[in-house]
């Protein structure tokens, strides 16, 4: 169903070694400056050896290692990714079918019970025989003018 490209060009690798430093990177950055979003205390932020930071120093490195490999040295960069590709394809399939097939099971018959109940098209005619709706004209005025809608 989906192939992986196995001889990507300088290009290719290139941007997949922006994406890998800017993913890695953003994940780092999660990592150091959670603990200080739940507890509000803004020393945690300094250095302190927790298995949090360790981790976000490791992604930065490894994520610079990447980009540097694909910005680089093209050569090497190459079956990192091809691998990373033929990895990650079938994950990105998978959850992709995950979370749209909870969309429509769950998320799309809450969002239909909503609106069928507050019927926002007006389609109910409440002992009317037409869906006509009486037409108010507005005042010609130079305010009304200048915001039409």
């Amino acid at each position: 169903m989906f192939t992986v490209n196995k001889n990507p060009t300088p290009q290719d690798l290139k941007k997949f070694g922006s994406a890998m430093i800017i993913g890695f990177g953003t994940l780092a950055i999660l990592l150091w400056v959670l603990p200080w979003i739940r507890s509000g205390d803004s020393s945690v932020l300094q250095w302190s050896g927790s298995r949090g930071q360790l981790t976000a120093i490791i992604f930065v490195g490894l994520g610079l290692f990447l980009a540097i490999l694909g910005h680089g040295m093209p050569a090497v960069a190459k079956p990192v990714y091809v691998t990373w590709m033929t990895i990650a394809t079938p994950v990105g399939l998978f959850m992709s079918t995950l979370v749209l097939s909870v969309l429509y099971f769950f998320l799309l018959p809450v969002f239909a019970i909503l609106v069928r109940r507050s019927d926002p098209l007006r389609t109910k005619t409440e002992g009317k025989e037409t869906y006509w709706e009486n037409y108010k004209p507005y005042e010609p005025t130079i305010e009304r003018m200048r915001r039409p809608f």
